[in-house]
């Protein structure tokens, strides 16, 4: 594979590099980390030393016209906001955490949001990135406008893979007109479970185009602060016109009210307000699972997992319908009988497991790159194994 150099080296990239060159010297592995707030997700690292991107943040170059922004790896969600949002744009790209989480680390794991139901996922607003290899190359891949295909796609591979294959110093992102009239819908969901897989159909079927739809059980509902009964969000966008006429049609499923907007914050940061204010900041992180399939399955996973899961009062659930995606939060103490059960109940589905306790790791999921594939990527870029070794398996 030819990996395209990058001919200017920004100010990021060599400082990582000279990290990394020491680091290959010595065959010393590395934590790849941006603010460290999920410094706990993924499998346990077996490195010596944490390589933070947090001091290399900032705006490298904003056209507002081109709807395009280009910013070191460092730069935090907030930052991001905060600069567009003078233009009336932003990133619409909302993955669990808080906004002080860095793009660097958005992109090397691949989060999303609900508003990947409109927007894409994060792999869908990268336009461009610059990267540095295991072993101290910078690579840039992608540009910085919209229509750029051409050669092997790296920003899609280096998306998601966890700073297993190289560190993104710098990231070219797509942004959006903020939507000039946002709205907010809740929908109550039937109390008997064969009746949620008519509900579900009837709005992805309806002639609207939400921004986001999420399914949330009674728990979830009550910690983002709308009543302790399951519901079904929707978030709406546009001119007033468009938005009008979608509520209209959400309005004649019955059942819908609107809701404040600050919802989708509170569920964004759900993983923390699961832990209960008594234990924040937790000592041990929950466990997090994404069971993903084709969107007119969600009901009926939906069904198994609250099945599994009722004997535990304290796991949540919530589901992005439009993409196929339930998502589990359980404590700690779940232990490896109910995660297995829940990962078995489940046929024909893809568990992506996002937190766990070090233990459960090797019994629930003990590698998803063993195949030749993903070894052969991984050595061509990182030939030493240093960046992130095990936390994607081995």
């Amino acid at each position: 594979m030819t990996i395209p150099l990058a001919s200017a080296i920004s100010p990021a990239a060599d400082a990582v590099r000279e990290v990394i060159l020491e680091a290959f010297g010595g065959t010393i592995p590395l934590r790849v980390s941006g603010r460290g707030h999920w410094i706990d997700a993924g499998r346990p690292v077996p490195a010596k030393k944490i390589l933070s991107l947090a001091p290399h943040s900032g705006v490298v170059d904003y056209v507002p016209g081109d709807l395009t922004i280009t910013v070191r790896g460092g730069t935090t969600l907030r930052e991001i906001e905060q600069i567009v949002g003078h233009e009336r744009q932003w990133f619409p790209l909302d993955p669990y955490g808080s906004d002080d989480g860095t793009i660097g680390a958005t992109v090397a794991t691949g989060s999303f949001g609900p508003l990947a139901h409109g927007f894409g996922r994060a792999r869908d607003l990268v336009l461009g990135l610059e990267f540095v290899t295991g072993d101290g190359r910078v690579v840039r891949g992608g540009g910085r406008v919209v229509k750029n295909v051409a050669g092997f796609d790296l920003v899609r591979l280096i998306t998601g893979s966890w700073g297993t294959i190289g560190i993104v110093t710098e990231v070219t992102i797509r942004l959006y007109s903020l939507p000039p009239h946002p709205l907010t819908l809740a929908l109550k969901v039937p109390d008997a479970p064969s009746a949620l897989a008519q509900r579900i159909k009837s709005l992805l079927s309806a002639p609207i185009n939400p921004l986001a739809v999420e399914l949330l059980d009674a728990e979830v509902a009550g910690l983002v602060g709308l009543p302790c009964r399951p519901a079904i969000l929707v978030e709406l966008g546009g001119n007033e016109a468009a938005v009008n006429s979608q509520k209209d049609v959400i309005a004649a499923l019955g059942g819908a009210s609107e809701v404040f907007p600050e919802v989708w914050r509170r569920l964004r940061v759900l993983d923390d307000l699961a832990a209960g204010p008594a234990t924040y900041p937790h000592p041990e992180p929950n466990i997090v699972l994404r069971i993903s399939s084709l969107p007119g399955r969600v009901a009926d996973i939906w069904n198994m997992v609250k099945k599994v899961l009722e004997p535990l009062p304290s796991a949540r659930v919530h589901s992005s319908v439009g993409l196929g995606i339930v998502r589990c939060i359980l404590p700690p103490s779940s232990g490896f009988e109910t995660v297995h059960t829940l990962v078995e109940s489940c046929p024909g589905a893809t568990v992506v497991c996002e937190r766990m306790p070090r233990e459960l790791w090797p019994l629930i999921s003990p590698s998803v790159v063993a195949d030749k594939i993903s070894q052969g990527i991984k050595r061509t870029f990182d030939p030493q194994g240093i960046l992130n070794p095990c936390i994607l398996g081995s």
